[in-house]
């Protein structure tokens, strides 16, 4: 009974080692801009160094939401058209490459540059240039606080969008 206890007590007082430890790296972290990496499968730690420069405004992640829902409901439309038609899966379509337009079909085509000049006149409305709707795009990609902000604020536009 007694060696038991004991060895509760043993996993337990290296289970809270290994809480504090954690806890004190992430308030290095966050004070210090290192994000340390733990491996439990290597039992190792490393740090590495993140410049957390924010490089977009709020007023861009409201456009970017704007701009991205109304794409997606674009998108979405479009492929079930396109799906209709062909009775199949549609191919991949890339605005920003000639090549995946002129593959298609005539009558896919039309409908895929009317999506490509839709999608752009979407971003210029929300107050963005295709560039920067892109690097935007890439941050919402990494995941991260920009993407979290964008989420919010994507729940916002939907339930704006459908009242």
């Amino acid at each position: 009974m007694m060696l038991i206890v004991n060895f509760y007590i043993f996993k337990f007082r290296k289970f809270y080692t290994y809480i504090v430890s954690i806890s004190i790296l992430a308030t290095i972290g966050i004070l210090g801009g290192f994000v340390p990496n733990i491996s439990r499968k290597d039992r190792e730690i490393s740090f590495d160094y993140y410049a957390y420069a924010q490089n977009y405004t709020q007023q861009e992640i409201v456009n970017y939401s704007r701009a991205g829902f109304k794409i997606e409901l674009l998108r979405r439309q479009t492929y079930d058209h396109i799906k209709t038609i062909i009775n199949q899966r549609p191919p991949t379509i890339t605005c920003n490459q000639p090549n995946t337009l002129q593959n298609l079909a005539p009558n896919i085509r039309g409908i895929a540059n009317n999506y490509c000049n839709n999608t752009m006149r979407i971003i210029r409305d929300n107050n963005l240039t295709v560039q920067r709707f892109n690097q935007l795009k890439q941050y919402y990609d990494q995941g991260g606080d920009f993407h979290r902000k964008v989420q919010q604020m994507l729940l916002d536009v939907q339930t704006q969008e459908f009242r």
